[in-house]
């Protein structure tokens, strides 16, 4: 289909074509929406998963079936189930449509009857790449201008042309629905596939970023205030007031730089400043530990 053929795609047509991959997620405590992204796997909000062993799926023509949790990851509120194919197709997606503040967009979600539910709205912000305030990196920000109703957290969100967004959730605005998009779905699905969960680099260290002396010469980096008794950083011998200047060779002055070069299981140099003096620890990066929902 080329892209004159989706500007003039009626609505309604739009919502039937993306609804026919969306299933319903049944737990005991609630209900949500997931997406089916290849055949056999579908993903939902984590938090509607809350705690949750028993999970089944509602499938286009009202038949429930039991699923299986394959992971989740609180940090960007994405969880990937498992079912027996039903021919149920994968939602067709091109690494998620351009979107603009203002636009129509609307979530697809279905109920345990196997009725489609839907609601429309406006794209209420657009931004870059963030980071949840449960820590989980996201490719872009897209915010809707209004909350999601009852049974749409992990719905379809499209555009009026049915070109996928992403997947909604509400776990990260008290008033605002918001789209994790495509690329983070992509990306936090194979892990989760992979491993259960998603893997972060740990040293088991607070810092803040400082300006600081080595060697006599001014430096950017990061002050540690405080080192966790049983993490890599206090087996390496890092203390409180060292300031980390650099990790492998490369410069690190923010949080995010540290982060983003933390690489599981990874022996690594740590390069410091020590009462103005450099030192360089060797310490191996652990894993963060999950973070829960709900």
């Amino acid at each position: 289909m080329n892209t004159s053929e989706r500007e003039t795609l009626p609505l309604a047509d739009a919502v039937e074509r993306v609804a026919a991959s969306v299933v319903g997620v049944v737990t005991r405590r609630q209900r949500g929406a997931a997406v089916v992204w290849r055949e056999g796997v579908a993903v939902t909000s984590a938090s509607s998963l809350w705690r949750m062993r028993g999970v089944a799926i509602v499938l286009p023509d009202g038949e429930q079936i039991d699923a299986t949790l394959r992971g989740s990851d609180a940090a960007t509120d994405l969880a990937v189930l498992s079912f027996a194919d039903r021919g149920v197709p994968a939602l067709a997606r091109d690494g998620g449509a351009s979107v603009r503040v203002g636009d129509v967009v609307f979530a697809v979600g279905r109920e345990p009857s196997g009725a489609v539910q839907a609601s429309f709205g406006h794209v209420g912000a657009v931004a870059g790449a963030w980071r949840s305030w449960r820590g989980g990196d996201i490719e872009r920000l897209i915010r809707l201008d209004g909350g999601l109703f009852p049974g749409l957290a992990g719905a379809a969100v499209a555009d009026a042309s049915g070109r996928l967004l992403g997947v909604a959730s509400p776990m990260f605005s008290r008033h605002h629905g918001v789209v994790l998009p495509v690329a983070t779905v992509e990306r936090v699905l194979e892990q989760l596939l992979a491993h259960g969960r998603v893997r972060q680099g740990y040293l088991g260290i607070a810092a803040q970023p400082v300006r600081a002396q080595r060697e006599g010469v001014g430096v950017d980096g990061l002050l540690v205030s405080s080192v966790a008794d049983d993490g890599p950083a206090a087996r390496a011998g890092l203390l409180v007031g060292d300031v980390i200047v650099a990790l492998a060779g490369q410069p690190v002055s923010s949080l995010d730089a540290l982060r983003e070069r933390l690489q599981v299981g990874a022996q690594t140099d740590v390069e410091i400043a020590r009462g103005g003096r450099a030192q360089t620890l060797s310490m191996q990066v652990a894993e963060r530990p999950q973070a829960r929902c709900g």
